[in-house]
């Protein structure tokens, strides 16, 4: 800002030193939660900067206009500065996400995919989450990681860039799904970086044989995130990752990792997979995401698969609990038949789990469309609104029937 001075009497050697300060604008980002929120991008006219892990930004030599934020996950805000005080507080809103789960064939079908894009533009669905990777480790599109096709796993549904350009058109919030450790067509070409069984040797498997990579294996990281990364650079928004977890669905008493099978190992080794997905993923402003075991959100343990959400909330974007009544014991909750209760079991879940929440992650559940009437679908719809940050549908045959939609 312009200032003047009065030199009333000139000193005896005739010259004057004056120094200017520019002006320096700092401030604080943080979640609707009063989270710090890092890695906001902050731009005031020519001034740029990203906030740090306290939230903290600096724009130097900062002119009165509006501050624009900007980051995955969130809403952009522009927040207006009349130049009055240098120090500003602000907060973002997370992405209202209400999506639909889009399986490898149902993108690859042309008359499919053409009825699921019509049905997001007649309803209140503005996203699509697409499978890149399944979890029987099947790449959808003609990738250029080479181990995909080393492993013989891939099959040419869909065209990457030609789906990306669809969801643009439709105004579609793009999530990438990629199932990570869970993979037999890697396993089986890279046993040295899979879970084990014990005594054998051979590639420990699930009841249904699914074998999986040992998320203790840092190796095992790099394949997932490098489909990751591609889909982001084809233009999704967000990755989020699947089976990020130690494996399940079997006897893991008989398996054998690298490291030890306890729970801060397991901690240790899930966290510091999204912490790498979330290093090679956010500079190219992608947002990352994991689907987590609806449980750990009331049990206080890692259910033997390595996840807690509130230390994972402290390094990814957005946490997905699958809050599937089916998948809760008669007796919980004091019901005889949970899925009966389906509303109250996830709302239970919502409340529990927001009081476990530490970072800057929040929740947008998969809610279950089988075996609840869609009435009930609704309901949790509306109920998840209240406790949490937008919602995705679950089918296995990507088939939605208007009565499980919002309305437009």
């Amino acid at each position: 800002e312009s200032q003047s001075l009065v030199v009333e009497e000139p000193p005896r050697d005739d010259r004057i030193e004056i120094r200017l300060e520019p002006i320096v604008l700092s401030g604080r980002v943080s979640t609707h939660r009063g989270v710090a929120l890092p890695g906001v991008s902050v731009e005031l006219g020519e001034g740029r900067d990203v906030t740090n892990d306290d939230g903290r930004f600096e724009i130097v030599r900062a002119e009165p206009g509006e501050l624009s934020l900007t980051r995955p996950a969130w809403q952009d805000a522009v927040v207006a500065w009349d130049g009055e005080s240098y120090e500003i507080d602000t907060t973002m809103e997370p992405v209202a996400v209400r999506g639909v789960r889009v399986s490898g064939p149902a993108a690859g079908d042309p008359a499919r995919w053409q009825e699921l894009l019509a049905m997001a533009d007649t309803s209140g669905i503005n996203a699509f989450v697409v499978d890149i990777k399944d979890e029987y480790g099947t790449v959808y599109h003609d990738t250029d990681v080479e181990r995909a096709h080393e492993a013989s796993a891939v099959t040419l549904q869909y065209v990457l860039p030609a789906i990306v350009s669809d969801m643009n058109a439709h105004d579609l919030y793009k999530i990438a799904r990629v199932v990570a450790f869970q993979d037999t067509p890697v396993a089986t070409i890279e046993p040295d970086h899979a879970v084990l069984a014990e005594g054998s040797g051979e590639l420990w498997r699930t009841r249904n044989d699914d074998a999986w990579m040992d998320p203790t294996d840092p190796v095992s990281f790099e394949y997932p995130v490098a489909l990751a990364e591609e889909a982001c650079r084809a233009g999704f928004d967000e990755v989020q990752f699947d089976f990020a977890s130690f494996p399940f669905g079997g006897d893991v008493s008989t398996a054998v990792f690298d490291d030890e099978y306890t729970e801060e190992v397991r901690v240790g080794s899930i966290l510091a997979f999204l912490k790498r997905a979330y290093t090679v993923l956010s500079p190219l402003k992608c947002a990352v995401g994991a689907n987590v075991l609806g449980i750990t959100l009331e049990s206080g343990s890692d259910e033997g698969v390595g996840q807690l959400p509130g230390l994972m909330s402290r390094s990814i974007d957005v946490l997905s609990p699958m809050l599937y009544s089916t998948n809760y014991g008669p007796g919980w909750k004091g019901y005889e038949n949970p899925n009966e209760h389906a509303v109250e079991i996830v709302d239970a879940a919502l409340v529990s789990g927001n009081s476990r929440l530490e970072g800057f992650g929040y929740y947008r559940p998969w809610i279950q469309t089988w075996t609840v009437p869609e009435g009930d679908v609704r309901a949790i719809e509306r109920r998840v609104d209240d406790r949490a940050n937008g919602w995705m549908l679950w089918s296995n045959g990507s088939a939605y029937s208007p009565g499980l939609l919002p309305p437009q």
